[in-house]
């Protein structure tokens, strides 16, 4: 009775903690000197996850040469983060590098890439490493690895959780897209869904509707009629497109690989799961949004 209690009580204990470092880090937020938004925890860069295996998170986006980063799990800081460990650390590209927690080591230091480029940035918190490669995308700096749509007139009000994201093109990932039904009201364009209203949003050119700006006075766009729409936005010619489109509106998807879920394609398009085909979607659950591989 004794060993069968105590083999009971030991598997319990490994549950729970599987359990735990499961969910260790359901988001990667990156900062440091290295990434525009510099130490701003509201204007980090957001890494996507997968629900394939979510412990994995991506990101390409640019880095500076011999400017320091790391990752946090929360929006705040003393919150549990990932870093390099005893020293600082220059990443070699390709070359998988330790992933040190602050629970195991309480130096808190960063790391570092030899050239300023656009860089694949991949963080396994199963395996514990990080590696980065130059991406192939290299004409501009790349900021974001997404935005999301917010206001009045978006189906997630003025809740930045629960915004409406526009996706990276494949062949030009300064140019986001989505497709949503926005009916009268206001909206403008976060650059963080995990953060607040300290960050900087894209907004308005009062001098023309077509035109942003990033930053400065918070002038929204006004949506004066309840429909379908496309949204493109170009955060390097700093333009946006908001045209309604005839297609039918597309429902939630009901579920993908076992989740209930919101589901995009890559162009930023709502999918229904009764039309989809094997390959790599975007999910948006609740506040978190990630890749998702359905074979």
């Amino acid at each position: 009775m004794k060993t069968n209690f105590l083999r009971k009580m030991f598997c319990s204990l490994a549950l729970a903690a599987t359990v735990l470092t499961a969910n260790a880090a359901d988001r990667l937020l990156i900062v440091g000197e290295a990434v525009w938004g510099g130490w701003s925890i509201d204007n980090s860069i957001v890494m996507l996850n997968s629900t394939e295996n979510p412990d994995v998170f991506k990101a390409t986006v640019n880095l500076k040469q011999n400017e320091p980063f790391k990752f946090l799990t929360t929006s705040e800081w003393g919150k549990l983060e990932y870093r390099a460990g005893d020293n600082d650390v220059t990443l070699a590209e390709g070359v998988a590098s330790p992933l040190v927690s602050s629970e195991e080591n309480s130096n808190d230091n960063k790391f570092k890439v030899s050239e300023t480029a656009n860089y694949d940035i991949v963080c396994d918190l199963t395996a514990k490493t990080i590696v980065v490669k130059k991406a192939n995308y290299r004409t501009n700096p790349l900021k974001h690895t997404a935005l999301w749509m917010i206001g009045s007139a978006t189906p997630g009000k003025w809740s930045i959780g629960d915004g409406t994201m526009l996706v990276p093109t494949v062949d030009n990932p300064t140019v986001f897209k989505a497709t949503i039904n926005l009916v009268e009201g206001e909206m403008k364009i976060a650059v963080n869904n995990q953060t607040g209203y300290g960050q900087t949003f894209y907004l308005r050119d009062t001098t023309d509707e077509t035109k942003m700006v990033f930053g400065g006075d918070d002038n929204k766009w006004n949506i004066t009629k309840a429909g379908k729409y496309d949204v493109t936005v170009d955060v390097v010619n700093m333009t946006i497109s908001i045209t309604e489109t005839s297609s039918t509106g597309i429902s939630s998807a009901e579920s993908a690989s076992g989740v209930t879920t919101a589901l995009y394609d890559l162009g930023g398009n709502r999918l229904s799961s009764r039309t989809l085909r094997p390959g790599c979607y975007i999910q948006k659950k609740g506040s978190y949004t990630r890749k998702v591989m359905v074979k």
